[in-house]
């Protein structure tokens, strides 16, 4: 008999997380950070009609700040996406105004909420140039969106990014309204290392990964308070020195 498809393409496979550093980019007072996740096959062996096809997830979280017309919250999106839309320009720039508008349509003026829908495309397009795409399994965005209790009232672009992207973004075309600078560096490791881990005590949950906090789960607490999974935490301070909800700042490495 001969062996299936299925059966003479299936070697033990290695699955990976490859983490991209997060940037920063304000608007008219409006700050969006966005980091992403992907969980890349190192055996390409698997067959190509056999592979699944790859997973696009977004996470969305807007942080308002009390006002007038909205009182403070806090609210998370889960956003899932047809994986080959990061590869259609036309199509991917539809869906990010969609997506940008559906999460915060009423709370940011559109001129603004336009600019960072630019700069988050910019960020999936880093994306896509520096994973490699084709063994993809699953890709995840973490965004989080801070609304100021009221607009600057300067729509102009900025963008804080890594240093490794520099001077690729700061130099290339179609972004003349943008500032770039090179962003924070990470946390002081031994801080990092000295924050307090604390039983959740009532429902809530992380807003890196937006999952919940089960009852009695052991999380890194900030000092400022807020709390997230310790691997999600540690994370975002290999790469950023603040809180990704208040922007609290740790000392720095030098």
């Amino acid at each position: 008999m001969r062996p299936s498809p299925q059966t003479a393409a299936s070697p033990v496979e290695d699955i990976v997380p490859v983490d991209l550093a997060p940037w920063i980019a304000v608007s008219g007072g409006v700050e969006l950070r966005v980091m992403a996740r992907a969980h890349v096959r190192l055996d390409r062996l698997v067959a190509e009609p056999i592979a699944p096809a790859p997973r696009l997830i977004i996470r969305f979280c807007r942080r308002t700040f009390p006002s007038p017309e909205h009182p403070g919250e806090l609210v998370g999106f889960v956003i899932h996406q047809p994986f080959h839309l990061l590869m259609q320009q036309q199509a991917w720039e539809r869906e990010t105004q969609v997506m940008l508008v559906r999460v915060a349509a009423n709370y940011v003026r559109r001129v603004d909420l336009d600019l960072l829908a630019e700069a988050f495309r910019d960020y999936t397009s880093s994306a896509v140039h520096r994973l490699p795409m084709m063994s993809v399994v699953l890709m995840e965005i973490y965004s989080i969106i801070f609304v100021p209790f009221a607009s600057s009232g300067v729509s102009r672009l900025q963008i804080w990014l890594p240093p490794e992207e520099f001077a690729l973004f700061s130099q290339s075309e179609g972004h003349n309204n943008a500032h770039f600078d090179r962003g924070s560096r990470p946390a002081y490791a031994a801080t990092v290392e000295g924050l307090k881990t604390v039983v959740v005590e009532e429902p809530d949950s992380c807003s890196i990964c937006l999952e919940d906090f089960g009852m009695t789960t052991p999380v890194l607490a900030m000092p400022c308070s807020h709390l997230f999974h310790a691997a999600c935490l540690k994370k975002w301070l290999e790469q950023s020195c603040s809180c990704p909800l208040c922007r609290f700042s740790l000392p720095q490495e030098e």
